[in-house]
């Protein structure tokens, strides 16, 4: 390929966002909703690696009533189920909360079409950053793009900030407490199947050789259906290496009906990264998997990341500096610690954990503590329904953990 070398500044940009996943997008989006003209939403260049968007991923969240989102989601259960062995506890709100599933296709086609309608928004594909150099009055940025023919084109833009939604370089995502490792499959069964409409979050939970697992079974619709398998592992595993325990998932809930696979998913989520982000400059932000989006204990993201889209979005519309994603509760951080560490030590007693909130704690308190707004007592019913014991020697160990911590920074 022919390498064409960097030509001077020729483009400056009030907005660079660093990545075009949920993230990036998100933000784009909520630019163009909450600005009240589209003139007064700044320049702004989004830059995504990918070539073309395919529907390779699900966003799946709890809400009671998501007008905002409503165009894309496929789907809403109003039941879900948590299982292990011939235990099954099925959960269903009084108060109106769903389980939603959002196609990461729709989500993209969404985003694509609204940055089309307005002019201060540019969406580069194909295109990555090689370097970010910040200078007194701008942030220059170096990105790679393949041309039509081919051809590798380099080029600077200047930017008052960026939204960098990239892994950190100093974030080491092999340091996280545990790994969400999940591959799945989307199927179309040859006739229709015979499955409850319930969202089967947590099914046929089990620990092997390697930690814990479940499957995580979604009926789309009467012939559609989404079978992922899901490691939780301390050490960092390909989603890849997980394929032949999801195809054996995938034939074990379909049983002896015939299918077909029409897609495939796969990812992995940090849980529980240690230490702090700290911007070094107040003008480049991160944000994404590696700088807080997922819930540390669960893995959800989704709903994190539009909360976080619109106060990013409504700063950067009253001309302030965007920011990153906001510290959880503090008390809601440390019980996320011990829970992953409990699992992380105790691989074993993951089912009886899960199957202890499911049949001890109301779908709304646990909701509300798994969308991040619990109160007081959804917090202590929390505790009270979790094995004690274990529950307590982690609580001693993150504490002896974190006195370690201090005093080496100290050090």
């Amino acid at each position: 390929m022919q390498i064409i070398q960097p030509n001077k500044c020729r483009s400056e940009f009030e907005l660079v966002i660093i990545g075009g996943g949920c993230s990036g997008l998100s933000l784009a989006l909520a630019l163009c909703r909450l600005a009240d003209k589209p003139d007064l939403i700044p320049s702004t260049l989004i830059i995504e690696p990918r070539p073309c968007y395919t529907n390779d991923r699900s966003w799946c969240y709890w809400e009671k009533e998501d007008k905002k989102n409503s165009d894309l989601v496929r789907k809403k259960w109003q039941a879900w189920e948590f299982s292990s062995n011939s235990i099954s506890y099925r959960q269903a709100s009084k108060r109106g909360w769903k389980y939603h599933y959002v196609p990461a296709i729709t989500f993209y086609n969404s985003a694509e079409r609204n940055i089309s309608l307005n002019p201060n928004l540019t969406l580069l594909k194909d295109s990555r950053v090689v370097d970010v150099n910040p200078q007194d009055n701008h942030i220059e940025i170096l990105i790679e793009s393949c041309s039509v023919d081919n051809n590798i084109k380099t080029e600077k833009v200047a930017a008052k900030q960026i939204v960098d939604t990239r892994i950190p370089e100093n974030v080491d995502v092999s340091s996280a407490v545990l790994k969400q490792i999940f591959f799945g499959f989307e199927v179309v069964m040859n006739k229709s199947h015979r499955f409850p409409d319930v969202a089967r979050v947590m099914e046929n939970m089990r620990v092997d050789d390697k930690g814990f697992v479940f499957d995580y079974v979604l009926p789309i619709d009467s012939n559609s259906i989404l079978v992922e398998f899901t490691r939780f592992a301390e050490k960092s595993l390909s989603p890849e290496s997980l394929r032949k325990d999801a195809m054996e998932s995938l034939r074990r809930v379909c049983g002896g009906s015939g299918y077909h696979i029409v897609r495939e998913e796969y990812g992995m989520i940090p849980m529980g990264l240690r230490g702090k982000l700290k911007p070094k400059d107040a003008r480049w932000i991160h944000t994404g998997l590696g700088a807080g989006a997922a819930r540390p204990s669960t893995g959800y993201a989704f709903k994190r990341i539009q909360h976080w889209a619109d106060r990013c979005a409504e700063r950067i519309l009253e001309g302030r500096n965007a920011h990153g994603f906001l510290p959880d509760n503090p008390l809601l951080m440390w019980m996320d610690k011990v829970f992953l560490r409990t699992i992380a030590n105790n691989p074993a007693i993951a089912p009886q954990l899960f199957l202890s909130l499911a049949r001890k704690v109301s779908p709304e308190s646990l909701l509300r503590f798994l969308t991040d707004q619990p109160t007081m007592r959804d917090l202590l019913a929390i505790v009270l329904a979790l094995p004690k014991l274990a529950l307590f020697h982690s609580a001693l160990a993150q504490i002896y953990h974190e006195i370690r911590a201090i005093n080496w920074s100290h050090a």
